[in-house]
């Protein structure tokens, strides 16, 4: 249920986030809106996942795993809406972002182009360019509630007007089937998965600036060998040894990252000027933060960790939101193939629509 919910919020989530772009947006970022609309569908999917289940993990805390009465499942099903259209903002408010850095961009260009707008009018334009990105993100959120409201009771009424939120308990008290993990499980699964995605986005990183810089992609791919022989080792042998290296890791790459855009560092004649902080540097600091949360109470070892979760939703929430941040920094990465829109200075020529730097 969870995945289907997904797949048909997300797609139509983004849909209109790219027909609000081919409105208002930058005109660089107008062509191939069906290709766009698939690539951001595939990559959001994991994010609607993700908040799909902390609705349902509400839901099954409130109203119990399967809700019976009409107005429980009314409840569950605004907490799914309300939650995806969160969710699609957020997708809305960094397209939009991107947009108003180019347009912006644009116009201060406009001068050296012989054109007779200076100071005053200038200014009024690009008052007038953030007034309409900000009346789309207004608009956008409207249609996005409506249309998630109408898809969420449309898929609730396909299904008989049932929510089915969790197991059922049997009548001894036993949840049928399998018992969830411990939360030292999940808890362990975060950390293989924030290694993986590290190293995921890194590699997908290093392939777009393979072609500018070749030193920068081989750091970058180094760096994501490290991360998924750590995600190994933590598989193969977890035990402090490889919870302590996890660690090192996830503190030593965020302090390379404030080293190498530190003013006058010794790396920048080697990797070049650094940049601002892209979408996949985002997405690198999040997952390395959750891996070191992770490695950090694996290695305290609190007692709540041999609890199990408290909702077969609530265990499943850090790795989904894992595969959630990565899904986002490959689209921001800058690679050609995937597209999900970011605030970058430099845009890669071959791909407009693409990362946050």
């Amino acid at each position: 249920m969870v995945l289907s919910f997904a797949v048909v919020l997300a797609t139509a989530n983004w849909f209109w986030v790219v027909s609000l772009r081919g409105a208002v947006g930058a005109i660089e970022r107008t062509s191939d809106p069906f290709v766009s609309w698939l690539q951001g569908s595939v990559l959001l999917t994991p994010l609607f996942t993700f908040a799909i289940l902390g609705a349902l993990a509400l839901a099954y805390r409130w109203f119990g795993p399967v809700p019976r009465r009409p107005r429980t499942v009314v409840a569950t099903s605004l907490l799914v809406v309300a939650a995806c259209t969160l969710a699609g903002a957020g997708a809305l408010i960094l397209s939009g972002a991107y947009d108003l850095r180019l347009q912006l961009g644009q116009l201060d260009h406009m001068p050296s182009m012989g054109v007779q707008c200076v100071e005053s009018c200038l200014q009024a334009q690009k008052d007038a360019t953030l007034a309409l990105q900000l009346k789309a993100l207004g608009a956008g959120s409207v249609i996005l509630l409506v249309t998630n409201l109408v898809l969420v009771v449309w898929m609730v009424a396909i299904r008989g007007g049932r929510l089915s939120v969790g197991k059922q308990k049997r009548a001894g008290g036993a949840q049928s089937g399998t018992r969830p993990a411990a939360w030292f499980a999940e808890v362990q699964l975060v950390l293989v998965a924030g290694l993986v995605g590290t190293g995921t986005v890194l590699a997908t990183h290093a392939t777009a600036d393979l072609i500018d810089s070749v030193i920068a992609a081989l750091l970058l791919l180094l760096l994501a060998t490290a991360q998924l022989a750590c995600a190994q080792l933590a598989t193969a042998r977890p035990g402090r040894p490889a919870w302590i290296a996890a660690a090192l890791l996830a503190v030593g790459l965020p302090a390379l990252w404030l080293y190498a855009h530190t003013a006058g560092n010794p790396l920048e004649p080697v990797l070049g000027a650094p940049g601002g902080i892209s979408l996949a540097d985002g997405a690198v600091g999040a997952l390395e933060g959750a891996t070191l949360v992770a490695a950090l109470l694996l290695l305290s070892g609190p007692a709540w960790l041999r609890r199990s979760p408290s909702s077969p939703h609530a265990g499943k929430l850090g790795l989904v939101g894992i595969v959630a941040v990565t899904a986002i920094g490959v689209g921001g990465s800058g690679l050609a193939m995937f597209d999900l829109g970011g605030v970058d200075e430099r845009p890669p020529p071959a791909n407009h629509h693409l990362a946050l730097r």
